[in-house]
């Protein structure tokens, strides 16, 4: 039993050396961490929580237990799960595939831990002011349509260029992270309100030499906004 809880602090202590390193996400650390758990030769299911503290299952609930020679000692009579839900489970050994969960058992979670919606949409939080500038222009130049321009007057590039680089990096977002990454530690050394400065300062220089070589249509606008929308997601990627 000892190998057994020595086998699994070792997962838990790796899993969160690989947080601390940001090699994983705190969702993925979590879903990790629920895998540590296991059934020992009495029939009774341990775990290592996301604290890192080792569990024991008594039929109802999770139990803390003191790691050490204490938790190799079965206690005499375990609680066996409901058997509205008990089945037979394989009793598993350090080096074999981590088993499933106790039917019916409840999860621990760590203090605060509890999964939210918000959580879950905060990669994508960022692009929706994109879409919404995005959408705004095009509803703007739509406009032009009731007026004398016809279609001439309709922006379809710029909405495209504003609205859709974005999800294009978040769709790639893994793959460029690793093309990018030689750049990392030059983007990080330069403060991020400097970074933001240059990202808000380059379409006003932009929009205004490019208008110099195109006082009509479109064309400034199409070449400053990607400019622009590319060099905020190189310099505020980090």
């Amino acid at each position: 039993m000892n190998e057994q809880v020595t086998y699994f602090l070792q997962q838990y202590q790796h899993l969160r050396a690989m947080l601390a390193a940001g090699s994983i996400h705190p969702q993925q650390f979590m879903a990790e961490v629920q895998k540590l758990r296991w059934q020992d030769a009495h029939g009774i299911w341990w775990m290592i929580d996301p604290n890192g503290a080792l569990l024991r299952y008594d039929g109802q609930r999770w139990l803390p237990v003191q790691a050490g020679p204490a938790a190799a000692t079965p206690q005499p009579v375990m609680p066996s799960p409901p058997p509205s839900t008990a089945a037979p489970f394989p009793v598993v050994q350090p080096q074999s595939p981590i088993p499933s969960p106790p039917p019916g058992a409840p999860m621990p979670q760590a203090p605060g831990s509890s999964p939210s919606t918000l959580r879950n949409l905060l990669p994508i939080l960022p692009i929706v002011p994109s879409l919404l500038c995005g959408g705004l222009w095009f509803l703007y130049t739509f406009l032009g349509l009731f007026k004398y321009e016809g279609l001439r007057g309709v922006d379809f590039v710029t909405p495209m260029i504003v609205g859709g680089l974005p999800i294009l990096f978040w769709v790639l977002k893994k793959p460029l992270d690793q093309l990018l990454s030689p750049l990392k530690p030059a983007i990080q050394s330069v403060p991020r309100p400097v970074r933001l400065g240059v990202c808000l300062a380059i379409p006003i220089f932009l929009g205004f030499g490019c208008s110099l070589f195109s006082s009509s249509g479109y064309l400034a606008l199409n070449v400053s906004a990607f400019i622009s929308v590319m060099t905020a997601g190189l310099l505020l990627r980090y």
